[in-house]
């Protein structure tokens, strides 16, 4: 993979869908889901998450829950694969 970020949908449980993320040395778009929650389980490397509240490292094997109306971004120095799971009908 070459893409500085690259997302698959690998699986769907309860109207969520299970993502794989491959990110390398990126920022994200801050961006806020108003209505649903996010989940970020960092598979290998660092993840940089930051919020309106400050920055959070979530390292390899660590998992980190955006709550709804949380405006956020990941940043990655390096590369780090996760697992994101998010509603299907998520509201931006």
């Amino acid at each position: 993979m070459t893409d500085a970020w690259k997302s698959f949908d690998v699986a769907t449980v309860n109207g969520n869908a299970v993502r794989l993320r491959v990110m390398e040395n990126m920022t994200a778009n801050w961006h806020v889901h108003e209505h649903t929650d996010e989940l970020f389980y960092v598979v290998s490397g660092t993840v940089l998450m930051d919020t309106e509240h400050g920055v959070r490292e979530i390292q390899s094997r660590q998992l980190l829950v955006i709550p709804a109306g949380t405006r956020h971004r990941a940043r990655v120095e390096g590369r780090a694969t996760l697992l994101v799971v998010d509603n299907i009908r998520n509201d931006g």
